[in-house]
């Protein structure tokens, strides 16, 4: 019975480091069909470094817990969720069970990376009467009203303004004071033991001039200084979170949008607009 665990122990540290390194790559895997996923450069702070296309395939450097660390084939680092991506077997262990799932169309390759430009149909000239709002074009923004992890409540609505105006082509796309909208992802108010509450909410949406909706992508998140100082006393608690208002913040507009350019013509001055009233001769007097 000795002599069988030997084996079987033998067996598994020869065969088990084949696997986990037979598991250095993966597929980006979105929830629809030409969605795309963020490859985000922090897991603290959710900013996003760029977006992954579906079915691009990465180098995975590391798991951390609900992400995992990757490499992009143009050597952008990051960190995707675990649920965003699909293990994949550069090469085949001597003794690892085949996957049942459908073969691919083609042969897949390590490291395989997005089609060249050159292989990309060219895309319709712009049409005249339309610009862009890009992707990533950043929006500062500030709090309408305060919020703290003592009141606040996961999906309560947060009020947000728009601090500078935003101009695209020289047309004022985004007015000061525009509103925007997120909502609240995380509250917990302070507790006892030291521990200091924690607040994050996200940004959606901004409102532009001709009154559209743009999506935008934002988080904050924010965790209450504790108390403890090495020792914890029984009745210490640390602070809330509490995010004042007018507090600013920067949002990024989430993907390329069209705007017509009629929609954001400047406004015409009705008294400049008036016609001059026509210009009167002197009457001349009677019996001249």
């Amino acid at each position: 019975m000795i002599s069988r665990a030997k084996y079987i122990a033998a067996f598994i540290s020869l065969v088990l480091p084949g696997l986990v390194r037979a598991q250095s790559a993966g597929q980006v895997e979105c929830p629809r069909a030409g969605d795309y996923v963020y490859l985000y450069s922090s897991m603290t702070t959710l900013d996003v470094r760029t977006t992954l296309q579906c079915g691009e395939q990465v180098q995975i450097t590391g798991r951390y817990d609900r992400y995992f660390g990757v490499r992009t084939a143009k050597g952008e680092i990051g960190y995707v969720p675990v649920e965003s991506l699909l293990l994949l077997k550069d090469k085949p262990g001597a003794q690892a069970a085949q996957p049942k799932a459908a073969q691919p169309t083609r042969e897949r390759t390590p490291y395989d990376a997005p089609p060249a430009w050159s292989e990309v149909a060219p895309s319709a000239p712009p049409s005249p009467s339309e610009f862009t709002l890009r992707n990533g074009t950043p929006i500062r923004m500030k709090l309408g009203k305060t919020i703290s992890s003592a009141t606040a409540h996961v999906g309560d609505e947060v009020d947000l303004q728009v601090a500078e105006e935003v101009v695209v082509d020289g047309f004022l796309v985004i007015p000061q004071g525009a509103a925007g909208i997120g909502a609240v992802k995380e509250a917990e108010p302070k507790k006892r033991l030291g521990h200091g509450g924690k607040l994050g909410f996200t940004i959606n949406s901004v409102r532009l001039k001709d009154n559209e909706k743009a999506a935008v992508r934002s988080y904050q998140e924010s965790t209450g200084p504790n108390n403890s100082a090495g020792t914890i006393l029984p009745l210490a608690t640390g602070k809330e979170v509490v995010y004042a208002e007018g507090s600013e913040f920067t949002a990024y507009v989430d993907g390329d949008m069209k705007l017509k350019k009629e929609a954001f013509q400047p406004e015409k001055n009705p008294a400049s607009a008036a016609p001059a009233p026509p210009e009167r001769k002197p009457s001349q007097p009677h019996g001249l």
